[in-house]
Formats: structure tokens, C-alpha cells, sequence
């Protein structure tokens, strides 16, 4: 069964949220079991990112809900 299409911006936005929101918690797994330093620094940099990307989104759903 194919997940229903995503048509209207809300929606969009919704799910671009989720995938950065796993991203994040995926990195953040990973480099909470880390024993290599300059590995657990990308690690921890690439969460960063995704959160960042994560408050984007967040910002552009409240703008649409104006």
C-alpha cells in the first residue's frame, strides 16, 4: 500500500519535519555510543544541523498557520 500523497504545503512541511527529526535522533544514537572522538564531533554536528533545519520548518508552519 503506497502512503497517501502529499498535496497540500502543510503536509509537506509536516512530514519534511519528521524526516529531520528521525535525522537528528539518528545521529544523536549514533554518537551517544561513539568511542571515536573526531567520529562523535560529525556525529554531533550533523544533529545540530538537522535541528537546525528542524526549527526552519517549524518557523515556516507557523507562518502558514497565520
Amino acid at each position: 500500500m503506497n502512503p497517501s500523497p502529499l498535496r497540500t504545503p502543510d503536509q509537506i512541511l509536516h512530514a519534511a519535519l519528521e524526516k529531520e527529526v528521525s535525522a537528528r535522533d539518528f545521529y544523536a544514537e549514533l554518537a551517544s555510543h561513539c568511542h571515536v572522538d573526531f567520529v562523535k564531533e560529525l556525529l554531533l554536528q550533523l544533529q545540530i544541523e538537522e535541528e537546525k533545519h528542524a526549527t526552519l520548518i517549524r518557523k515556516a508552519l507557523a507562518r502558514l498557520g497565520r
